[in-house]
Parts: structure tokens; sequence; C-alpha cells
């Protein structure tokens, strides 16, 4: 065996361990190596991120599944427990870490992570595990942290200890159910977490939990037999002996809850609990029954779950809570499954405050809080699917179907209304919230915010902004229905702009345009021409001016009529040569000006839409 050479541990460890499984201190120096930040395993598909800790038969890593956009992952590295050197017992070893590997992977409960994958690369063993976020229950007693230096415990209420300790009865309940039943060896505080997001207690740290036994069948730490096996003072005695069964780790959950309980650790005295006298008296006879050395004397899963239980509900609180409709929920998976199935009460007895009191009679004091905290939603159905969120967040999310899967407005004219209608059910549980967005700007929702109970539909108006399509035969564009959970709807759409029509009506608008242009134009000339007109017959030469430009246009008008074949002078033609030449002398000034300011407000429009 492998005493522990830091100072002040000295814990004895099975000749196997790389780590010494009480500090974490590294035992061995030779041929293992620690997986660095950034080496990549199974061909590129996971990328360790950080190490998280490491024990006697495992270390542990933060990694990334990099075919799962980053997702983070737990990578676990079983070290050898077996003698490398011996071929047989090598091939042995992998046969039976792939058996108990896909055991693992079968295995579907709440209270444990989800193992992904495990795999086998240059001789070492891996299993991927989900990555549960949260603090350890560890930190609810005095323990020491990577550096050896000591930590003040932050003890949890009784309350909570028991709570906490009736969840990891039912995963031991489910783990012993299998038809091959699995037994974790190694429940501690620090392999129980509590998920950040749910609130609730996991059991963490799967290997290959069998063949934890190998070397208790061969590793012996003295001649009296004993085998030091699992986590000293959690680990049952049969243990020690090389034999294990359910019953084993629920001696181990009954000495975390007494250190729990007690900040007493069980390791500095295994088998005996001297503060137990100090526990609540039912908690304390639920913990004896199975602390008892005798595995067939010890209480099974279910037996010391019931024994807490007891003692967590009161015999006034345990009452079920029922529904208007006559429904009736024992446990609070129980409620969540009625829920949905009697939603409009539900959502009655959230709003009265009804499952508060049926909650705080049972001592869930943290579910009272989830409770008050979902009615701040202002949207009772939207409070409701988020209470039952907080109570499973495993919880699956309402399914939602959009009709039609495509939209196809056919041809439309600019300047006239266009709409569709798509229709949003809801296939499956809960109350669906989703958000509608385009991927264009002519896309219009009203509203643009819908929600949608189990079984029903609700019709979405989709319409077209003709005044802002592109100048297009066939336009394409995409309506996203994005839910509150789950994955994004994508609607193709489809519009067709009558370039026909659009042409002729940009023409009319074009000429339309170019005739306000002149007008404006025009009216400009004018005024400016009246104007100088005005000011030149005022002056004191211009009356002058005009009529020696008079009499001028008036004899060049006479030369040039008589210059005509057969003209003749008469009275009559010079009176119309007058008339004519005054008109020219007021006109023809009046026709340039125009014309330049026609020239000009043209040019105007056209720096306008430069800019």
């Amino acid at each position: 065996m492998q005493p522990c050479p830091e100072p002040g541990c000295g814990h004895v460890n099975r000749p196997s361990a790389r780590f010494c499984e009480k500090c974490g201190r590294t035992l061995r120096q030779d041929r293992w190596t620690p997986l660095r930040s950034g080496h990549l395993l199974r061909g590129g598909l996971y990328r360790i991120t950080e190490p998280m800790g490491k024990g006697g038969m495992g270390a542990l890593y933060l990694a990334a599944d990099t075919y799962a956009f980053g997702r983070k992952c737990v990578v676990k590295e079983l070290l050898d427990y077996y003698d490398p050197s011996d071929p047989d017992e090598a091939r042995e070893a992998q046969a039976r870490f792939e058996t108990e590997a896909r055991l693992l992977s079968e295995l579907s409960h709440p209270g444990i992570p989800r193992i992904y994958s495990y795999f086998s690369e240059a001789g070492r063993h891996y299993i991927v595990m989900e990555y549960i976020e949260g603090e350890t229950l560890e930190r609810a007693v005095t323990h020491l942290d990577p550096l050896g230096r000591e930590v003040a415990a932050r003890p949890l209420p009784a309350e909570e200890v028991v709570r906490h300790a009736v969840r990891i009865c039912r995963v031991l309940e489910y783990l012993a159910d299998q038809p091959t039943p699995v037994i974790h060896h190694d429940v501690k505080p620090a392999n129980l977490i509590v998920d950040q997001t749910s609130g609730e207690v996991r059991l963490v740290d799967f290997g290959t939990a069998q063949a934890r036994m190998q070397w208790a069948t061969q590793a012996r730490l003295n001649p009296g037999g004993a085998t030091l096996f699992g986590t000293e003072g959690y680990a049952a005695p049969e243990q020690y002996q090389g034999h294990s069964e359910p019953r084993s780790d629920v001696y181990a959950l009954a000495a975390t809850v007494y250190h729990l309980l007690s900040d007493d650790h069980p390791g500095e005295h295994p088998f005996h609990f001297p503060q137990m006298g100090t526990l609540p008296g039912s908690v304390a006879a639920a913990l004896e029954r199975a602390l008892r050395p005798e595995v067939n004397r010890r209480s099974a899963p279910a037996e010391f779950r019931q024994a807490l239980e007891a003692w967590l509900i009161p015999e006034d609180g345990g009452q079920p809570f029922v529904f208007r409709s006559g429904a009736v929920a024992r446990t609070t998976e129980e409620l969540v499954a009625l829920c949905d199935q009697n939603w409009a009460a539900a959502r009655q007895h959230l709003s009265s405050g009804d499952f508060d009191r049926w909650f705080r009679a049972r001592n869930r004091h943290d579910l009272v809080d989830r409770a008050k905290s979902a009615r701040l939603e202002p949207d009772a159905d939207a409070a409701l699917e988020g209470f039952l969120r907080r109570l499973n967040p495993r919880l699956e999310a309402p399914r939602l179907v959009v009709e039609p899967e495509s939209l196809d407005f056919g041809q439309v004219a600019r300047g006239r209304p266009a709409s569709r209608r798509l229709t949003l059910r809801n296939e499956t549980r809960g109350y669906a919230h989703a958000t509608w967005s385009a991927s264009v700007p002519w896309l219009r929702f009203d509203p643009a915010q819908v929600g949608c109970r189990a079984g029903e539909e609700v019709s979405l108006p989709v319409a077209v902004d003709t005044r802002g399509l592109p100048f297009r035969r066939e336009l394409q564009a995409l309506v996203a229905c994005q839910p509150a959970r789950g994955a994004r709807i994508a609607v193709p759409v489809t519009v067709r702009l009558n370039l026909a029509e659009e042409v002729g009506r940009r023409l009319v608008a074009g000429l339309r345009g170019t005739g306000r242009l002149a007008g404006r134009g025009a009216r400009t000339g004018l005024l400016l021409w009246t104007r100088a007109f005005r000011s030149l017959v005022a002056s004191r030469y211009g009356p002058m001016v005009l009529l020696v430009e008079l009499v001028l246009l008036v004899a060049a008008m006479t030369v040039l009529w008589l210059s005509l074949p057969q003209a003749k002078f008469s009275l009559d033609g010079l009176v119309l040569i007058v008339v004519l030449a005054v008109l020219a002398i007021y006109l023809l000034p009046a026709l340039a000006v125009v014309g330049g300011a026609i020239a000009w407000e043209s040019f105007r429009a056209v720096l306008r839409k430069v800019r």
C-alpha cells in the first residue's frame, strides 16, 4: 500500500492509486502525466480546457465538445486499476471498461449526469459526462482546498441537508433497480453538486463503478483482510472485503449526511459517529439504521428515504395537493405532471398562492420562493410555465409547429396592401412564448410576440410593405419563429413584383415630377422677369431703351416683310408688326429666364438625390 507523503495527511492508499484519495497529492511520478489545456482527444472531438481534480483512481478535466459548439463537458480519465505489464490483465481491464461504461451510458435520471461517450486512447480510458455547474456540498463542511489550506465550513440547514439526501436516495433506488445494479462506491460531500440552475443536488463522479472492486479482492491493507477502498470514513465495512451491494451506497450517504449535519469528518474515526446524539432524534435514528455494519440489517435506499421523509414532511404537512378538478398530487413530480393536465386550474392555484401554502406545509420553503418569483411574470400562462420549469428544469419544452411551411404572396403591386396568415400550434404541453422576426424590413407582424397553450392555435398576420420593395421581379425572405425554449423555426417567403405595372407607375411618377419641376421653374422665371421688366420700365433710361429696341425691331421686321415675294406695305400690316414687336420685346427674354429657371430647378433636384 502507498502512504501519502503530504505532511499532515499520511493517508494509506491502494497500490494502484496515482493520487492520494484524501488530499489529492500525486503519489507516483513515473509514466503518468496529466493532460494539458488545449490537448485534443478522439481526433479533436474533445478539447481539454482545465483540470478539475484528481483522486486515487482517476483525474477529471473540464473540456469543450468541439462538435457541439464548444459545449462544456467533463472528461474523466480512469487510471490503471490493473497491472499494465500483464497483457492478459490489460485485455480484461479493457473489456471490463467497455462493458461497464456502456452500462453507465444507458442510465437516465435527473439526479445523475448524462454519460455522453466513452473511449480508450493511447492506453488510457476516458468517460465523457455532462458538466454540472454549481458548488459541491463539501463547502458545507470543514475541508482542505487544492493548496492544502483549511477552509471553514458553511453549514446548511438540517432541512436542506435532509432534502438533498432524499433526492440522492431516489437516485440510489434507480441505480439499484437496474437489471445489473449499479453501485457508485464513492458517495461523499465532494461528489454531490447542487445544480445552480435547478437548485437540486446531483450525484457525480461516475467512473466504471464496478471495476473499482477489482483491487479490493487483490490488495490488502493488512493481514486481517481490511482493504482500503472508496473513501475512508464513508466506505461501508463490506467494501473493505471486496464485496458491495446497493446498501453500501446507503451507508456512504448516511455517513455523508452525518458529516454535513455535524461537521465531524467520519474519516477521522471510521465506523464511529460520536456526534450522533447532537442530531434531531428521528434523523439520528434513520442514520443509525443506515449505518449498521451488518449489510443485511442496514436500510435499503427506499427505507432510508422514507425514514428521512418522515422527519422532513410533518404528519400534518404530508397531505396531497388536490386540484379543483379533483386530481391529486402527492409529490412535486406529480404536481408538475398534473399542472400540465389541469392547466387552467393550476394557473389559478399559482396566482392565489395555493402552491405556496402546500410547499410551506411540507417544509419546502425553497419552492415557496420559486412560486413567488414566478408570479412576477405579468402573463399568467407564462408565469405557470416558468414555475413548472423551476420545479423541473428538464421538463420537456413545448413543441411548436408553424403552418404553412412557406409563404407565397404571389404577384404584388406597389402601394397595394398584401398579407397572408401563419398558424402557430402547440402540439405537446405547457405554454409556448415565441418571438417573430423577419430577414428584411418590408415584412411586418402584428403582434411580434405571441403565446400558445397546449392544443391551441394562434393565427399571425404577415403583411408586405409594398412601398419598400426593391425593384426586382422575385424577392426572397425568411420569417423566423423563436420560441422561448427550443429550436428556431424558419419559414421561406416569396414575393413577385409586377414589373410592367411598376415601370408604368414609375414613368407616370417621373412625368408628374418633371411637370412639377417645370411648373415650379416657370413660376420662378416669370416672377423674376416680371420684377426685372418693372425695374427696367421704372428706371430713367429704361423706357428709352425699350423704345429704341421697339423701333429697331419694327424696322427689321418691316424689311423682312417687304423682302417676301408679293408683299405690299399697308397700315394694317404695320400695326401687326408693331404688336408683334411689342410682344417679342416682352416674351423672348421671359422665355429665356423661364428656361433658365427650369434648368436650375432640375439641377437642384439632381443634387438632392445624389446627396
